[in-house]
């Protein structure tokens, strides 16, 4: 465990935003857990399927995400959370913006496998 295992969860949040800004639903819905659910800053919540079905018909389209900190919270070795700050610039239902966006995934790992299994979103 350590710093091997932390370098694969940012790389997991680096995986993410990078399928998220190419659009590339079939690899992005792969890093997720198959009961994977997003909450949005508005609070709403949106389920994986739902999300990949909003990128996929760009309602909501993502066109650049810049990192600017990443911190990775291991809880045991199995389980952590990753807050990762960035600057997004996306169209959501039509409303285009950059957002301070910080995104806290919850992570787990399956066999030698890390899922994300839920992600909190907020400004910051």
């Amino acid at each position: 465990m350590g710093n091997d295992e932390e370098a694969r969860i940012v790389q997991l949040y680096r995986d993410h935003n990078r399928y998220m800004v190419a659009g590339d639903t079939k690899k992005l819905g792969a890093l997720l857990d198959a009961n994977f659910h997003l909450v949005h800053m508005t609070g709403m919540v949106q389920s994986k399927q739902k999300w990949l079905q909003d990128i996929d018909t760009k309602q909501m389209n993502y066109f650049s995400s810049t990192e600017e900190n990443v911190k990775v919270q291991m809880k045991n070795d199995h389980q952590a959370d990753l807050i990762g700050q960035s600057q997004v610039d996306a169209s959501i239902h039509g409303g285009r913006n950059i957002w301070p966006l910080q995104l806290t995934l919850h992570v787990e790992k399956f066999a030698d496998d890390w899922k994300i299994m839920n992600i909190d979103a907020a400004m910051y």
